[in-house]
């Protein structure tokens, strides 16, 4: 019975800690007055993920700040179970249900995690390690003394965290914070849909992507929801970004999931890469406001590189990038016999998590078939350079391909379908609405 509690004191835990430190007021002092539930819960998850990594860094007792995190979430509850009620007399009937959709998501995953708590190979080999160091109020400099210790470590802190600040310090309960996350990410994206006029809608594409992206398997210590995620609030902030004429908020954020991104697994040094690019060439303010950001981005990928090898010892990832064996692709039967083996696998991977089938219909029916313009140009830019950088893996390493592909390209692509998500749920509220005005 502790245990059972324990799981599901979890959820309040998290609900607790994410409503500070934004709230509908403050937002309301940046311009946003139709900030919903998702949306705040999202933002405070950033900025508090943001303090969470540089935490990880400094000689600080988790379980100090986790009671501060506490009291200052609980003091946000209030105000704002305060300010509901004075300002709006009630909650709306479609607010109330997805808040209690969430949680009863939440308390589904946080169940099942419970019941299979069998950690994976990557888990076993080098995550829980990294979890146990932050679980015994280590820091980033202790990582050295651990396999693959130049691995990014922000998941692994997150897990050692909640973990050591459960109340039976079970370590699967650490890692409920991943589901959490996973589940925030896909209503964040979904809230704001059809100008909250029909709630079945709503509730219908929250079931279609969970269904579409969700792996059990994956909530075994593995790391790649949080780029899932991570990449999903992107593409929904760079869109909102677009539709307003100055939001520094907006900006802010944005370089923040990037940093995340960055200290999440290796993958996302190239995501980064990327993402500035989708910026850099699609970002419709000035170009002062773009080359701020590249400049941030780029002192963010050299202090990654200065911090790993003052306390690591180096930076690397698991193969050098350049290396002889790539001369062998000037032979274009390599490459090509290469390139056929990668695909293979691609196409493999894409029926394993369909959300990829869905992505590639609607880019295929929009263009050639209805001939419109809802899907936008970034997207499609963003699969350019996604699926180079997929591609350009595979041919870099020198490992056997029919070994790495069938154990690791189907997580990368789940990791880059999480941009996608936003696109597709926009393309299909562009579609409705041109539908009902016909």
């Amino acid at each position: 019975m502790i245990e059972i509690l324990s799981i599901y004191s979890q959820l309040i835990i998290f609900l607790v800690i994410f409503q500070f430190p934004f709230n509908k007021l403050i937002l309301k002092s940046f311009g946003y007055i139709e900030s919903n539930y998702f949306n705040i819960l999202i933002y405070n998850i950033i900025i508090q993920s943001f303090f969470y990594l540089i935490i990880s860094f400094l000689l600080i007792d988790i379980k100090i700040y986790f009671y501060i995190q506490i009291f200052t979430g609980l003091l946000f509850l209030i105000f704002n179970f305060i300010y509901y009620y004075k300002n709006y007399r009630g909650i709306s009937f479609e607010s109330l249900a997805l808040i209690l959709i969430f949680i009863l998501f939440n308390l589904i995953l946080f169940t099942y995690i419970a019941l299979n708590l069998k950690l994976e190979w990557d888990a076993l080999a080098h995550w829980l390690q990294k979890a146990q160091v932050f679980y015994q109020n280590g820091t980033f400099a202790d990582l050295k003394n651990v396999s693959f210790s130049y691995y990014p470590h922000f998941g692994t802190f997150l897990w050692g965290f909640f973990w050591k600040n459960s109340f039976v310090q079970l370590e699967y309960l650490g890692r409920l914070i991943l589901p959490f996350l996973y589940l925030s990410g896909i209503f964040f994206a979904a809230s704001n849909l059809l100008n909250n006029r029909n709630y079945l809608y709503k509730v219908f594409f929250l079931i279609l992507i969970l269904t579409l992206t969700l792996d059990y398997y994956l909530f075994g210590g593995y790391q790649d929801y949080y780029l899932f995620v991570e990449l999903l609030i992107f593409s929904k902030i760079f869109y909102n970004y677009q539709k307003q004429n100055h939001s520094y908020f907006n900006f802010c954020l944005l370089f923040l999931i990037l940093v995340l991104i960055l200290w999440t697994k290796q993958e996302g040094f190239f995501y980064n890469l990327i993402l500035s690019s989708v910026f850099i060439f699609f970002c419709n303010k000035n170009y002062k406001i773009r080359f701020l950001f590249l400049v941030l981005v780029t002192i963010s990928l050299i202090l990654q590189i200065y911090l790993k090898n003052i306390f690591i010892g180096s930076f690397e990832f698991n193969e050098k990038i350049l290396h002889r064996e790539l001369l062998e692709y000037l032979n274009i039967s390599n490459f090509l016999s290469t390139f056929i083996v990668i695909s293979k696998h691609i196409i493999i991977s894409i029926f394993r998590y369909p959300i990829w089938i869905l992505i590639l219909f609607i880019l295929f029916f929009s263009k050639f078939i209805n001939r419109d313009k809802y899907f936008n140009n970034y997207s499609i830019f963003y699969l350019f350079l996604y699926f180079i950088f997929v591609y350009s893996i595979y041919f870099q390493t020198r490992m056997d391909l029919d070994f790495l592909l069938p154990i690791t390209i189907d997580r990368i692509l789940l990791q880059g379908s999480g941009f996608m998500v936003y696109p597709i749920l926009l393309y299909f509220e562009n579609f409705i609405n041109k539908n009902k005005s016909l």
